[in-house]
């Protein structure tokens, strides 16, 4: 399957010349790159090679084939849950991403999938490094009743969390997200505590998001708390961010761990055998775990997963 990016052109841009267009739209290339893409007929217009000149029609599909690129390595290891004929449940490993983005291509748990399945929509994500269990529609009618449900809330989902420190009893975390304006990681969240918090006071503020978790221990040791977790918001990094803000990095996290400085030092390949030993594990210990799902035939399925062995405290 060849990578493309396909954009439908809408009556606002009805009569735009096509290499100032796209060299503005997508201002990731040069005006010369973009030429020469189009001279290599990477780029055309309802499947058709075009000119630079080529003026823009409302309702033209532009469709972009960027050039081949080496993936980073993935594990592709995943473990098959459950399927029926409307439904597929994977297990999936950690450092393998759901969807097609960035870098990440042919090594994605949607292209794999592609291969052996005529029809593939993820109903639900996790992040590259987050492992466990996904959900899969097999057709077009099954993804509409999934993807309705996981909206409606009616897909519940619980999470296992390990974390540096040890903590007993259980945390009900209601309060807010927002930015870590302390870290150098502009993408980190922090927790602020407010148990009086409601969605209604958060909307229409950018700078916070009412958020709701719980955390169980299951069990612990000396260093490390194994923690189950149910989510009652959907927040970007919820569980990671709360968990830490609340004082218990997450084991492996480069963000949410220890130390954030380890993310920069990951993404530009310069951590230290002593800092990745300071991770304990190579990805973030974080399991979708135990996932309820009214079924499209009737009744309702519990599915569960198990996360990786090599975490220091297991179920």
């Amino acid at each position: 399957m060849e990578r493309k990016q396909e954009i439908i052109i809408q009556k606002q841009e009805n009569g735009l010349v096509l290499l100032p267009w796209i060299a503005k739209r997508y201002t990731y290339h040069s005006l010369q790159k973009w030429e020469q893409y189009i001279q290599e007929e990477r780029i055309k217009i309802n499947d058709c090679g075009i000119v630079p000149e080529t003026i823009l029609n409302t309702g033209d599909k532009v469709t972009y084939y960027p050039e081949p690129v080496i993936e980073p390595s993935v594990n592709i290891e995943y473990k098959l849950v459950y399927e029926d004929s409307d439904l597929l449940v994977i297990n999936k490993p950690s450092d393998l991403p759901c969807h097609p983005g960035g870098i990440y291509f042919n090594n994605t748990l949607w292209y794999i999938l592609k291969q052996k399945y005529e029809y593939v929509s993820l109903v639900n994500r996790l992040d590259r490094e987050t492992s466990g269990t996904i959900l899969i529609a097999k057709s077009k009618e099954s993804a509409s009743f999934y993807s309705n449900k996981m909206m409606e809330r009616e897909i519940e989902k619980e999470y296992l969390v390990l974390v540096h420190g040890i903590l007993k009893g259980d945390i009900n975390a209601r309060g807010w997200l927002g930015n870590d304006s302390d870290s150098i990681i502009r993408k980190k969240r922090k927790f602020i505590v407010d148990v009086n918090a409601v969605q209604e006071d958060s909307e229409g503020d950018p700078h916070r998001e009412f958020s709701h978790s719980s955390f169980t221990t299951i069990k612990s040791d000396d260093k490390y708390s194994l923690l189950r977790c149910k989510i009652f918001t959907g927040r970007t990094h919820q569980i990671r961010a709360t968990i830490c803000s609340l004082g218990y990095p997450v084991v492996g996290d480069k963000i949410y761990g220890l130390d954030d400085s380890f993310f920069l030092k990951f993404i530009n390949d310069t951590l230290t055998k002593d800092e990745w030993n300071v991770l304990v594990i190579a990805n973030q210990a974080l399991h979708s775990y135990i996932t309820t799902v009214p079924m499209m035939n009737g009744g309702t399925k519990i599915f569960t997963s198990s996360p990786s062995d090599n975490w220091p405290i297991n179920l």
